[in-house]
């Protein structure tokens, strides 16, 4: 059995064990149930929401909660409810898309540049600190402000937003890694930089 394989085997024990934990406790089992609730309302959304979102109606602007409109109707005349519905829908899609593709790329950089160490990786932390220093509604307001809006431009956004704290965080996890021996081993092999985090960090 190798190395790689032994680490993977302790990380899916240790996601089972956090399962089993959050599942004997009443407030896991309600947490995890609110949680699908919500997916499966964001999936069901099209078909259960009893309006077109996008559907203004002036008669009905700023109107409160009534047995046609639960939630009432926006400045524009438009049904909140369908479009809470709706916004859910696009909320899991760009999360669902962006946060992988953060710890992707996140975790990669931090991996890398805490393996090379020296001082690249001295100037990417402090250049991390710097970023993660601004308030994040200003970045997002530059943003918006330079881009404009719409999924297109909010995934990429939320992609590298959240890469940055993942770099930190790999970056940690990497130097506490790299002393041990099977790394020294891999070194010692003449195995290369991205070699090494492939086949022993990574895992």
């Amino acid at each position: 059995m190798t190395v790689s394989s032994t680490s993977h085997q302790q990380e899916h024990g240790r996601f089972i064990t956090v399962m089993r934990d959050i599942l004997a406790r009443p407030s896991g089992r309600i947490g995890l149930t609110l949680v699908f609730f919500h997916i499966l309302l964001a999936l069901l959304s099209p078909s259960i929401a009893p309006y077109d979102f996008k559907l203004q109606n002036s008669s009905l602007m700023l109107s409160p909660p009534s047995s046609e409109h639960w939630l009432g109707a926006d400045h524009l005349g438009r049904d909140i409810l369908s479009r809470t519905l709706m916004g859910g829908r696009e909320a899991l899609l760009v999360t669902g898309i962006a946060t992988p593709l953060a710890v992707i790329w996140g975790g990669f950089i931090g991996i890398l540049f805490g393996l090379v160490g020296g001082r690249v990786d001295e100037v990417l932390m402090r250049i991390v600190d710097a970023f993660l220093s601004l308030p994040w509604i200003l970045k997002m307001l530059v943003l918006i402000v330079t881009f404009g809006t719409g999924i297109g431009v909010l995934i990429p956004t939320l992609t590298f937003f959240y890469g940055i704290p993942v770099i930190r965080v790999a970056r940690a996890a990497t130097h506490d890694i790299i002393a041990r021996d099977f790394v020294w081993a891999a070194k010692a092999r003449g195995h290369s930089r991205i070699s090494i985090i492939w086949r022993e960090l990574l895992p």
